[in-house]
């Protein structure tokens, strides 16, 4: 804080602070959703697809940014930074949403619970992504152990500029 005087007129001048920034603006959300009970939608391309598309589109609009994500048939495992303004509750809505056929509810295709959150610091970055590709390769080998007819979808995402 500085204090000047100009024509015998005393005045107090603040230092420019970021009062509204937002202090989670850096950290990593580590979100797992679960489809509905008895609901195998995700299993098929259809559904796999319109998922990937719903996160794709909220990464171009700007809402996020997608660090890794992975689509199997029981859910949806992924590691987002948030962009604009955007919330976590924003986040989750858009996808479970937008990637439910138009005039469905979203209960017959998601759980309302989430199955795992973690908010990670920017430190701890390298461990989440650590324990991250673990999960990824131990899911990708349980359903290629399964052996189910037809084959379980997989579809695994990683930003190529994080490594």
């Amino acid at each position: 804080m500085s204090y000047s005087t100009l024509v015998q007129v005393p005045f107090v001048r603040e230092k420019n602070s970021a009062y509204s920034s937002n202090p989670f603006k850096e950290m990593v959300y580590e979100v797992s959703l679960k489809t509905a009970p008895y609901r195998d939608w995700l299993g098929e391309l259809q559904g796999a697809h319109r998922l990937l598309q719903t996160l794709l589109q909220g990464q171009i609009m700007g809402n996020y940014h997608l660090l890794d994500f992975l689509i199997q048939p029981e859910g949806l495992f992924a590691r987002v930074t948030l962009k604009n303004g955007s919330s976590l509750s924003d986040f989750l809505t858009w996808v479970k949403e937008k990637s439910c056929p138009a005039g469905e509810s979203t209960r017959a295709f998601w759980n309302d619970e989430l199955q795992w959150i973690k908010l990670v610091p920017p430190d701890r970055l390298a461990e989440s992504t650590r324990l991250f590709l673990k999960k990824a390769e131990s899911l990708h080998r349980e359903i290629h152990l399964a052996e189910s007819d037809p084959p379980a979808l997989f579809f695994y995402y990683r930003d190529l500029l994080l490594t």
